[in-house]
């Protein structure tokens, strides 16, 4: 029986060993996006996530602590590669989500749930990306295999010293001793609930929590949750002044501009990217050419950290705040609508443009859901000009995109989502020598879909739809970023929103104001004096008395930016503010106007009333 007390402690520590050195290889790789100032933040980062990896631990090897426990023939040859072919199995699966997040993070800036395998179902699109990952992140798969092997070594072992347990009484105390402990550990303490991924930020800033959790933790924690439930605001007074969903512009006496909508959505294009921003040093030219002719806001926001997230946002006023994207959640079932929805009342004709994979994310499903007439994707253009991973090259769809909108019928409203600025980051050949690029891979990906759009507009500006079409430029998400400056929690959601006018010079100048990825389809039904109600997570920029925010969700905390301040709340007890204005004294109505937002948004959506006017 000592034996096999010192083969769990073994266990143990092999167990604590693998966590521990998944989490330093982590923060080597990401050390740039996390906030270390001294010794001290390393200490609090490694023993505060010692109790998630416990709880980890407890989850996927506790089946072994108790093996440990019971009277078996531990010489069996048979049992011996059957329990140590196990423990490998189990081990490998949950090493290798920590090191594909190791490789992700910088994209996301969270650690992936159990959505990670909704998206990756959806297409092919995770398959092709297999060989550039492992190009890419090679290194990760060596470390990867190596931790492997020394596994199977050190686990056959310490499998070798136990000794079969001689009497039914102790192994009944044993296991009953072990399963407490490891409840214990799985729900991380004696506390009233158990820990979850939003425990981690008590430990730490927002900046490090992803290194304090783990990915093994993370996907355990989310399997089949989508975390959305009431929110309580009987405290909050008048709780209609702080946000309502429901848009009225039918007060107006103006009659509704029958115009084409253009909503040209960019691939990882943060405002990092973009000279316009930063002095000049960018890598899109055109698009800071066209800035100067457009109403630009320089204070936008994303909805979400991945293209699953944002899509959803921009056609459809619909913030991610929740743990799995709208699209694989368990709600994608409800009835939604959007601009291609709204707009079809007013005899629009609707199309998405892709050219990704069919069935990329879902996407293809979810346009339909969402009322679009047309979704056209790499299927519809072909086989040529396939970039070898995601689908179409940017320059050639784009040519497409414009041919495409020749034959449509005015008025019509259409999407565009481009690729090409997406990981790997391949670029035609023809054109790889001539951009500049930089440092990075992303940096000449984003310089040759800028000269892609740069393309589409030169042809579509010598059509006949041209002059009578509202376009708006945006970014799906932010990309991996570089600069401090876009790595807080704040900098990682920046990008940039363009309203594009070409026969109205009053859509010009500078939008200072707060905006977000929602607030997009409200602006363009205004901007046409829409004559219908609807409901939207989002608000007009073109009126003053509509609230200037944005909202997203990371990590268990909600954000709430506006211009005065910035709350990270998880609306219980977890609660960061920061002033953007030296005036703010009133903390509390940004608090409130949070939770109104979240109780507005996780009501409709439990109870399926998106799209419910009355």
């Amino acid at each position: 029986m000592k034996s096999n007390l010192q083969a769990t402690f073994r266990l143990l520590v092999l167990s604590v060993s693998n966590y521990f050195l998944l989490r330093l290889i982590f923060i080597i790789a990401n050390f740039k996006l996390l906030n270390f100032h001294s010794a001290v933040d390393f200490s609090t980062v490694f023993l505060s996530g010692l109790r998630f990896d416990l709880a980890a631990i407890a989850f996927t090897n506790g089946i072994f602590f108790l093996i440990f426990n019971l009277p078996l023939n531990f010489r069996s040859v048979l049992l011996t590669n059957l329990i140590t072919t196990l423990y490998v199995v189990i081990n490998s699966m949950f090493f290798l989500f920590n090191f594909i997040d190791t490789g992700y993070y910088p994209f996301t800036q969270k650690r992936i749930t159990a959505d990670f395998f909704k998206m990756a179902a959806m297409g092919d699109d995770f398959v092709n990306m297999i060989p550039s990952l492992i190009r890419d992140y090679w290194i990760l798969l060596i470390l990867f295999i190596i931790l492997i092997w020394f596994n199977y070594r050190l686990f056959k072992k310490i499998w070798s010293h136990l000794n079969q347990i001689r009497g039914w009484k102790i192994s009944v105390i044993g296991s009953i001793i072990t399963i407490l402990l490891l409840v214990l550990t799985a729900r991380g303490g004696l506390q009233f609930k158990p820990i979850s991924i939003l425990s981690a930020a008590q430990y730490t800033s927002t900046s490090n929590v992803g290194a304090v959790l783990n990915s093994s933790f993370t996907v355990i924690r989310t399997l089949g949750k989508d975390d959305l439930h009431e929110i309580n605001i009987t405290s909050v007074k008048d709780p209609g002044k702080y946000f309502n969903p429901l848009k009225n512009f039918t007060s107006d006496s103006a009659a509704f501009h029958q115009m084409n909508v253009v909503i040209i959505i960019m691939e990882s294009f943060g405002k990092e990217y973009i000279g316009y921003f930063n002095e000049g040093n960018g890598y899109t030219p055109f698009l800071d050419s066209l800035i100067r002719k457009g109403l630009i806001c320089t204070d936008a926001y994303a909805n979400g950290k991945k293209s699953i997230e944002g899509i959803p946002a921009v056609i459809s006023g619909l913030p991610a705040l929740m743990t799995s994207p709208y699209i694989s959640s368990s709600y994608n079932g409800n009835k939604i609508q959007s601009i291609a929805s709204l707009l079809k009342i007013q005899g629009y004709n609707s199309s998405f443009f892709h050219g990704g994979n069919n069935g990329t994310m879902g996407f293809d499903n979810f346009t339909k859901m969402a009322g679009y007439d047309e979704y056209v994707g790499r299927k519809e253009y072909g086989e040529k000009d396939y970039d070898g991973t995601w689908g179409i090259y940017d320059q050639p769809f784009f040519k497409f995109f414009c041919n495409q909108i020749n034959g449509m019928q005015q008025p019509f409203v259409t999407t565009f989502f481009s690729l090409s600025s997406h990981h790997p980051y391949s670029v035609p050949d023809s054109l790889s020598r001539i951009l500049k690029g930089g440092s990075q891979p992303v940096y000449k990906a984003v310089e040759y879909a800028d000269y892609s759009l740069k393309g589409f507009f030169n042809y579509a500006k010598q059509q006949p739809w041209y002059m009578n079409t509202i376009f708006v430029i945006t970014a799906d998400h932010t990309g991996p970023s570089f600069n401090a400056t876009y790595q807080s929690r704040q900098g990682i959601y920046e990008i940039p929103i363009l309203y594009f006018v070409p026969s109205d010079s009053t859509v010009k100048g500078v939008y200072s104001y707060t905006t977000q990825q929602t607030d997009i389809v409200p602006s363009i039904l205004d901007y046409l004096h829409y004559p219908r109600k609807f409901k939207f997570y989002g608000n007009s920029i073109f009126r003053n008395s509509e609230g200037k925010w944005a909202v997203n969700y990371l990590d268990g905390l909600y954000q709430l930016i506006t211009p005065e301040a910035i709350i990270k709340s998880d609306l219980v007890n977890d609660t960061e503010f920061k002033s953007r204005n030296s005036e703010v004294q009133d903390t509390a109505s940004f608090m409130n106007q949070l939770k109104v937002i979240v109780s507005d948004y996780n009501s409709d959506m439990i109870k399926n009333k998106l799209t419910d006017i009355e």
